[in-house]
């Protein structure tokens, strides 16, 4: 069995892939990696495990990685076998709301307050709860993961599944402040996806999520980057 398959996260010492096909998908896609643990839930009949991982190799590899990676893993007790499911994703409560939706319980997958950075103030708290307990109505259109020292920021341009009458599009904008080690995380409401990368370049208004409602547009086609700001997904 492969070395990785012993990890203590996984607890997969005794188990094998599934297949040859999960084999090399988690060889490609987890072994590989550089990955820091921020949160576990191991359910208590052994089934299934839930990461919340961090890649720390995305820093050397190509620009536009988001760096981190929910992990599903699912046993048969009987087979001793596995399979997974795993998914990057640029916020770290995009990545738990993605644990969540299949299977993990809401509080069980919290990071520990000496990792990572802390909110910054009630509306990032709120609206990163929001993001973690919602049923999945937003798909990821683009991502912008920042690099910098002292602050970086993060821009996810989401869409609207089942769009709603009005501004089916969401830009969220996370900023963090490594010397506090905390975060602020914003949300705002528009019309296109252009539009919202056009705010994001000129920012010459709030970011808000209830923008007033101008004329109906038909929802633009992703046509590019959600700016030059960073990585971009």
């Amino acid at each position: 069995m492969p070395h990785h398959l012993y990890d203590l996260r996984f607890r997969l010492n005794g188990y094998r892939p599934a297949t040859a096909e999960v084999a090399h998908d988690f060889a490609d896609r987890i072994s590989l990696c550089e990955l820091s643990t921020l949160a576990t839930h191991h359910t208590s009949d052994g089934r299934h495990t839930f990461l919340v991982l961090h890649d720390d190799s995305t820093i050397y590899g190509a620009p536009g990685e988001s760096p981190l990676v929910a992990l599903h893993l699912t046993r048969d007790l009987a087979r001793r076998t596995f399979t997974f499911d795993s998914e990057r994703l640029p916020l770290l409560a995009l990545a738990q709301s993605w644990l969540i939706q299949r299977g993990c319980p809401d509080d069980a997958i919290d990071t520990p307050d000496t990792l990572g950075t802390q909110p910054a103030d009630e509306t990032t708290t709120a609206l990163e709860q929001r993001l973690r307990r919602a049923p999945n109505h937003y798909a990821i259109v683009e991502s912008c993961v920042g690099e910098g020292y002292p602050t970086l920021e993060t821009a996810v341009l989401l869409q609207a599944v089942n769009p709603p009458r009005s501004h089916p599009f969401r830009l969220l904008l996370e900023t963090i402040d490594l010397q506090a080690g905390t975060h602020r995380l914003r949300e705002g409401a528009f019309e296109t996806a252009q539009a919202a990368r056009a705010w994001l370049d000129h920012r010459s208004t709030p970011l808000s999520a209830t923008l007033p409602t101008t004329s109906r547009s038909v929802p633009a086609k992703p046509t590019g980057p959600v700016a030059a700001h960073g990585r971009t997904r």
